[in-house]
């Protein structure tokens, strides 16, 4: 099995169906009566920060138990899923702003989800930098417990100005619901997937 995902052909093909698939669903998905069409680019922004924040949990909770067991297993799960939540999340940084652009006209820095993402993004950035050092695993360990702490404490305390109050989960409409859920599930599955690819490749070096 894990000769399966570590053959990068296979990788690949899975994350382009996924590609073609996530296309076709946000093509397809329903607009949105207040932003219209630009309710797309949110779709996206959101399924992709959600992804990298579970990711980052995960990686989290991996640090807590590295942290408490020391157990040199989990290291290269803890490597793997943190790399990929981090991709996830910063990709998903970039998107937010770009919805910004598309749906509000500009960039509004100081808004507080937005400065609440670019913290977080800038303390996982310093997380992942540190972490490549040759540090005790323990500290390794709670570096990404910390970082986990950090996002759920930045985005619990982030006020709701621009950003409406879970828009897609309140809708009346199954199209806006399904769509968004859909794109998400089709994202945590490629980050899945590029997990334990990614797994692979690292315990195949020891």
């Amino acid at each position: 099995m894990t000769a399966y995902f570590r053959s990068g052909k296979t990788t690949t093909a899975v994350l382009t169906t996924i590609t073609i698939l996530a296309a076709l669903l946000l093509i397809l998905a329903p607009t949105e009566r207040t932003l219209g069409a630009g309710i797309k680019i949110v779709y996206l922004h959101v399924a992709l920060i959600w992804t990298g924040m579970v990711g980052l949990l995960i990686a989290g909770l991996l640090g807590l138990a590295l942290a408490l067991t020391q157990r040199p297993s989990l290291l290269g799960w803890l490597q793997a899923v943190s790399w990929v939540g981090f991709g996830f999340f910063a990709v998903g940084t970039v998107v937010s702003l770009i919805a910004e652009i598309v749906n509000w006209g500009a960039v509004f820095w100081s808004e507080p989800r937005t400065a609440s993402i670019l913290q977080i993004l800038a303390v996982a950035i310093i997380v992942q930098v540190a972490a490549s050092w040759p540090l005790d695993k323990r500290l390794k360990g709670v570096l990404f417990a910390g970082l986990a702490g950090f996002m759920l404490w930045s985005t619990g305390r982030a006020e709701l100005v621009l950003h409406p109050d879970n828009p897609i989960g309140t809708s009346s409409s199954w199209g806006i619901r399904g769509g968004f859920y859909g794109l998400f599930s089709l994202l945590a599955v490629g980050a899945a997937w590029l997990t334990l690819f990614l797994h692979s490749k690292l315990i195949s070096r020891l």
